[in-house]
């Protein structure tokens, strides 16, 4: 059950995105105590605080397009993710790659591989502008990654599809 300072930190989430413009869908999941799905700048974020947990999580997944995995062969995968980790490292945010799994469902989105890029809020620093730091340098990572796999293959950066799936990459 969510407590008071889950409800505090719920609650400016929820105003701060709103101040910034952006919409903010509430999602429910039984293993989150809140789960936000928010449009901010260019990218799908999910803002969610897992339950028993003194954290909140950001973070954004980004499959990569058919076109792009037609250039990747195993070399220029290898070297993609290389550079992806580097520069994620430099930005102090986690970076996972996403393969797809035997026997999942094929729906609108490419099946995979992909990436997220996340970060945390523990409770005890939380504040508007740790916020707002965490969704730049999220942003921006997951930017630059797009870019370092453009230049990797050679392809022109192209625009974002919105997502359908409305559940969060945190638990996959």
């Amino acid at each position: 059950m969510a407590d008071e300072k889950t409800d505090e930190i719920k609650e400016k989430i929820r105003e701060w995105f709103s101040r910034e413009g952006s919409k903010v869908e509430t999602i429910s999941n039984p293993r989150a105590e809140f789960l936000f799905k928010v449009k901010f700048k260019r990218f799908f974020f999910s803002v969610v605080r897992p339950n028993d947990q003194p954290f909140v999580q950001v973070e954004s997944q980004v499959m990569i397009s058919p076109q792009h995995l037609k250039l990747l062969n195993a070399e220029k995968m290898k070297e993609f993710q290389i550079k992806a980790m580097r520069y994620s490292f430099s930005q102090d945010v986690d970076l996972g790659f996403v393969q797809p799994r035997p026997g999942q469902q094929q729906g609108k989105k490419p099946p995979g591989p992909g990436f997220v890029v996340s970060d945390r809020i523990y409770d005890d620093a939380f504040s508007e502008d740790v916020l707002w730091r965490t969704m730049r340098r999220v942003h921006s990572t997951v930017d630059m990654v797009i870019h370092i796999l453009n230049d990797i293959t050679g392809e022109k950066a192209g625009t974002v599809q919105p997502e359908t799936d409305s559940g969060p990459s945190y638990y996959t």
